[in-house]
């Protein structure tokens, strides 16, 4: 009996789980019971998720699988670790780990041979959707690599980590969306089907960070 089905029955179980749960630490208050909580019962999910993703992949070779597995992986591993690095200035525990550079660059070299199929036309799936995973595992994969380099210099702020768990995390749910609205809303029009959820949550995203440096400064300027 292939193990294959199973695989596939687990990721699409852990995925509608992920999608559901997800929306609740973006809604609930930062720091709080529910926040928490409900982010580690998301985190479950989507690791159960891509671990299914990672094994099916190398039993059947899927450029678009690979990319999504690839991306998804590196913002919800990166948002979870960043939670532990938060103060490198104060404390040397805080800096990037062997762990984490292994992790950081071998999804980074996945992107890249992502990038090599799709460019020599050996690509499996979508190469539009595959082409900007890629690009955004390895705009994310450069970002860490900085940060583990040289983290006390630009941007660091002791509020950066909440800037970048944020991003990550929001990251890692718009990832698991887009697998959703690509198999699932066929009403929409491919690839954006696919993309639509990447191109919002990224946009939120960036207006969301912004609002709270703003609101930062505007206290730091009232004290």
């Amino acid at each position: 009996m292939s193990i294959y089905p199973l695989l596939l029955a687990l990721h699409i179980v852990t995925g509608f789980g992920a999608v559901l749960i997800g929306g609740l630490p973006i809604l609930t208050r930062k720091g709080g019971r529910a926040h928490r909580l409900s982010g580690r019962i998301f985190a479950v999910c989507m690791s159960v998720l891509l671990a299914a993703a990672w094994a099916m992949t190398i039993l059947k070779m899927n450029s678009y699988l690979l990319a999504l597995s690839a991306s998804a992986t590196l913002t919800l591993f990166s948002g979870l670790r960043v939670l532990g690095r938060k103060r490198p200035d104060l404390r040397r525990a805080d800096r990037a780990r062997a762990f984490d550079w292994l992790v950081t660059l071998g999804i980074a070299g996945v992107g890249l041979f992502v990038l090599w199929q799709v460019v020599t036309g050996r690509n499996v799936g979508p190469a539009a959707i595959s082409m900007a995973l890629v690009y955004g595992t390895l705009s994310m994969g450069l970002w860490d690599v900085w940060r583990f380099l040289r983290p006390t210099d630009w941007p660091f702020s002791p509020e950066l980590w909440r800037y970048e768990h944020l991003w990550k995390m929001v990251g890692a749910y718009s990832a698991v969306l887009s697998a959703f609205s690509g198999n699932f809303l066929q009403f929409l029009p491919a690839p954006w089907s696919a993309l639509w959820p990447t191109l919002v949550f990224q946009a939120l995203t960036l207006i969301w960070i912004a609002g709270l440096i703003v609101q930062k400064r505007r206290r730091g300027v009232a004290a």
